[in-house]
């Protein structure tokens, strides 16, 4: 009968649970970032309004108004071409998304109305709410 060496045994077991623990190193986990930054969190909603002098009863949203945003007031002054532009649906709405800048400036264009500006201060993970009037 062969008899079983346990100091042998204990020793292979060291071995192999030394080879799996060298083999288990910690791993470096890639995340794609698909927005190349992860500045590109902050988004800006804006509503378009018609206010009436006449009577309030008047007063209403505005559609297909050219929204344009832009990172300097330099760029706005000089028409540089904007960040982003949006045409505000049939409610006066319009979403831009995917913003990196902590402040934008804001024109609108409407073709009868004319152009108003405004600006928004943008903080990283939020919505900004802007209401602009003609």
């Amino acid at each position: 009968m062969k008899c079983f060496n346990c100091h042998t045994f204990f020793i292979s077991c060291l071995t192999v649970f030394g080879i799996l623990c060298t083999s288990c190193e910690k791993e470096v986990i890639v995340t794609d970032n698909f927005n190349a930054s992860e500045n590109y969190n902050r988004t800006i909603i804006i509503d378009i309004y018609n206010l009436y002098s006449v009577s309030p009863i008047l007063d209403s949203t505005v559609r297909d108004v050219t929204i344009d945003i832009f990172a300097t007031y330099y760029e706005l002054v000089y028409d540089y071409y904007p960040d982003a532009t949006r045409i505000s649906d049939s409610l006066g709405h319009a979403e831009i998304n995917g913003l990196d800048k902590d402040y934008y400036y804001i024109r609108a264009s409407h073709p009868t109305l004319g152009n108003i500006i405004d600006s928004v201060s943008t903080p990283a993970n939020t919505i900004s709410f802007v209401e602009m009037y003609y």
